[in-house]
């Protein structure tokens, strides 16, 4: 089991000072689902900052254990404490000042000591707790996901086995593209559904989420019909399209000896020197094209095939050859088929909320492993509110084999806030105090099924003259100042609840003129 309880981060860039709280790791052993800390607060106060702050910090502990390298230059310090199987670990860490500048950190490792949110005063007091880095334990994996184009995570191009996975949309650092997502959508569909046996129930279960029938197909074009798709293709031809190109008396190349086509070192690595190898992707691509399995494309020479996921007799061998065409560039993605209400369409003709749900919980369905910590920054964007209500219980059916993982969401949706239950969710509020600081408080309340105005009252303080629970807070205030003999003391007690609203309330909100007559009449005397 893997959970992060505190973070405090001193001299942060954009956060400045912070201590920030996110689970209660004392209440949440023997859970049997993956536990989701949600962090709301206002538009600036750093949400997606702490995300990628998170991130930043357990992948410079992968990067030690990997490479040996014990300094970093992130640009602030720390104090992190979590949870990993039946252990809780301290790090903290600290500047070394060297002429006058703070170049360097310096880190220390606490194994199940008493937790104090506070710096460490005497180093003695804990050496018995005190271990070194090999015996540090910390996440599998960092899944980060995103569907906002100008997301804060690191952008980084992801192997199956790096520590750090990147799942926003941008397909370099600074843009983003459909077809780079759904062309990382259908490797992950590929690659899981041959290695994972849960991934195409996942699969399943999310499209019943989303209403969709069924039906997941991938559609590929085929290139250079006329050498590999005639159905006489040969391992001579196959040889030489990769090997010796330039030749003029092979008439299906017109590169440069110079020019190769960019998938040849593909090619060198996995089929030059296996035989058997050429021989069976040769009898494939025979049999894609004897076989009926070649669509004709309207108005164009090109063709397509297609491969349906949930197709009950597909053959998992085939992914592997399938995915292998890809990459000599014998095929390319032209997209992804759906089916609702008997109608088809392409995955770029559904609704954004429909195909931000697609690409990123299939991404986390391919990433994701025992104790991992993924990160989601505003999954509720594009979400009609059904789905926002649901989402988390979602979540949780669909990595319910996980329970090992900690979920942490920032979000501004009291829909999403409405679907927490308290056994195995927390809410982490950000507020910025009157000196422009921020502060943080850990919301120990199961709010499944509340109301909405029941939210927007108790966990995000939105007070108005249109919230049903500011009415109901005036109207039992109003109820006692109506009586005949005034409890004054029940009356001294609703004094800093009064005081609380009325800070909330803008000047003109006729709330307000009347709160302070309360008070100045039957108060404050």
């Amino acid at each position: 089991m893997f959970r992060i309880e505190y973070l405090k981060l001193t001299e942060h860039p954009q956060l400045g000072n912070i201590e920030l709280f996110l689970s209660d790791i004392d209440e949440i052993d023997n859970i049997d689902k993956p536990y989701t800390s949600l962090i709301i607060g206002p538009n600036g106060t750093g949400k997606s900052f702490i995300l990628r702050t998170i991130s930043d910090i357990l992948t410079q502990f992968n990067i030690f254990q990997t490479s040996g390298v014990r300094s970093i230059n992130l640009p602030f310090s720390f104090n992190i404490r979590y949870k990993f199987e039946k252990d809780t670990f301290e790090i903290t860490s600290s500047f070394i000042v060297h002429d006058k500048n703070k170049v360097n950190r310096t880190f220390n490792y606490y194994k199940n000591r008493p937790f104090t949110p506070i710096n460490v005063k005497s180093e003695k007091d804990f050496k018995i707790y005190k271990i070194d880095f090999k015996d540090l334990l910390y996440p599998s994996h960092v899944i980060v996901n995103s569907v906002m184009l100008n997301d804060r995570f690191l952008f980084r191009n992801c192997l199956p086995t790096d520590f750090y996975q990147y799942l926003g949309v941008r397909s370099t650092s600074s843009t983003a593209s459909t077809k780079s997502a759904v062309k990382g959508l259908v490797n992950n569909l590929f690659s899981e559904s041959v290695t994972n046996e849960n991934f195409l129930t996942n699969l399943k279960d999310l499209l019943f989420f989303l209403e969709f029938e069924n039906k997941f197909e991938v559609e590929y074009n085929t290139k250079l019909n006329k050498l590999f798709f005639t159905g006489d293709l040969t391992v001579k031809d196959f040889k030489q399209y990769y090997e010796f190109w330039w030749d003029d008396k092979f008439t299906y190349s017109k590169r440069d000896k110079n020019n190769p086509i960019w998938s040849k070192p593909f090619y060198d690595k996995f089929y030059k020197s296996e035989e058997s190898k050429i021989e069976e992707i040769v009898n494939y691509l025979n049999f894609i094209s004897k076989s009926g399995r070649l669509g004709d494309k309207y108005k164009s020479t090109s063709k397509y095939i297609r491969v349906d996921f949930l197709e009950e007799n597909i053959n998992k061998d085939e992914f592997w050859k399938i995915i292998d065409l890809e990459k000599l560039d014998i095929i390319n993605v032209n997209g992804i088929k759906l089916s609702k209400n008997n109608s088809n369409m392409n995955i770029s003709d559904i609704s954004s909320g429909e195909y931000h749900l697609l690409i990123s919980l299939i991404g986390i369905f391919s990433k994701i492993k025992e104790n991992s910590l993924v990160l989601i920054d505003e999954p509720e964007i594009s979400l009609h509110p059904n789905w926002q209500m649901q989402y988390i219980t979602f979540l949780k059916n669909i990595f319910s084999k996980y329970p090992s993982c900690h979920f942490i969401i920032t979000s501004h949706s009291h829909f999403i806030v409405s679907d927490l239950e308290g056994e195995s969710s927390s809410v982490t509020s950000l507020m910025r105090n009157e000196e422009n600081k921020l502060e943080s408080t850990l919301i120990k309340a199961d709010t499944f099924g509340w109301s909405a105005e029941d939210i927007l009252y108790n966990v995000f303080k939105v007070l108005s003259t249109r919230n049903l629970y500011v009415a109901k807070e005036i109207g039992e205030i109003l109820k006692i100042i109506s009586k005949k003999d005034i409890d004054q003391k029940i009356l001294n007690n609703k004094k800093e609840k009064l005081s609380y609203i009325k800070s909330h309330l803008k000047n003109e909100d006729p709330l307000k003129s009347l709160i302070e007559k309360v008070e100045k009449e039957f108060i404050n005397g």
